[in-house]
């Protein structure tokens, strides 16, 4: 079974770049939930990709904040 990385980047969701010189790298990770309907039974199964951003340092990690949105190659 392949990975969820393996999966995106055969699908060309994102491409690997080097490091900028004296940047910090902000970690990731995956979060899976299961959402149930009111009588019980499953709805569905989620997964989110989230950052650690706990980590960043403001002016040097950023200098602005955007909202994350989703590709449809990656959903």
């Amino acid at each position: 079974m392949a990975t969820e990385y393996q999966m995106m980047k055969e699908q060309g969701v994102f491409e690997i770049v080097p490091q900028p010189e004296g940047r910090n790298v902000v970690g990731s990770r995956w979060m899976y939930t299961v959402k149930w309907k009111k009588d019980g039974s499953l709805e569905c199964y989620k997964v989110y990709m989230v950052t650690k951003g706990y980590i960043q340092v403001i002016e040097e990690d950023y200098a602005k904040t955007y909202a994350s949105v989703a590709r449809l190659e990656s959903i």
